[in-house]
């Protein structure tokens, strides 16, 4: 049987991704909105990567302000992982929908409920059933909830 996440993945509304924004792209954004020459833009842009692996393999964490913590964790087996943890005010204005100028593909099933995606799940893929959350889980699309509080100000949970 397939699950929620399946039907989800699959039929659910989607942002249908643009070009990424390249270097030159931002350093000439960023002297447009700040009056810095676009090279010098470029310049400390290029060098942001090289600054965050000296101090993150030095075992600082990096802050951006405005954008968040970077920080190294270190899981049993050795590895290392980097985690993100965007700050609050960035992480909101992100999720803001009332700007968001992309195109979506699908949006008209953003309000879908888990009835309406299993009667298209299973008309599509009538061997392979779709099987609805047990009782206690939610069963209506609604609002997304706020990250819990960080533990440091400013710095949302990362998810």
């Amino acid at each position: 049987m397939a699950k929620m996440i399946q039907a989800v993945q699959k039929l659910g509304p989607k942002v249908v991704y643009g070009p990424p924004a390249k270097i030159g792209e931002l350093a000439g954004w960023m002297a447009r909105s700040s009056g810095l020459n676009p090279n010098a833009g470029r310049m400390a842009l290029g060098e942001l990567s090289d600054a965050m692996l000296f101090y993150l393999r030095r075992g600082s964490s990096v802050i951006l302000p405005g954008l968040g913590r970077f920080r190294l964790t270190l899981a049993r087996d050795g590895k290392l992982h980097l985690r993100i943890m965007p700050e609050r005010s960035f992480l909101v204005d992100v999720r803001d929908t009332r700007h968001f100028v992309g195109k979506k593909l699908n949006p008209e099933r953003e309000k879908w409920t888990n009835a309406e995606y299993k009667a298209a799940w299973d008309e599509l893929f009538p061997d392979d059933p779709l099987e609805l959350p047990a009782a206690g889980e939610p069963d209506e699309p609604g609002e997304p909830q706020d990250p819990p509080e960080p533990a440091e100000p400013g710095l949302a949970q990362a998810a």
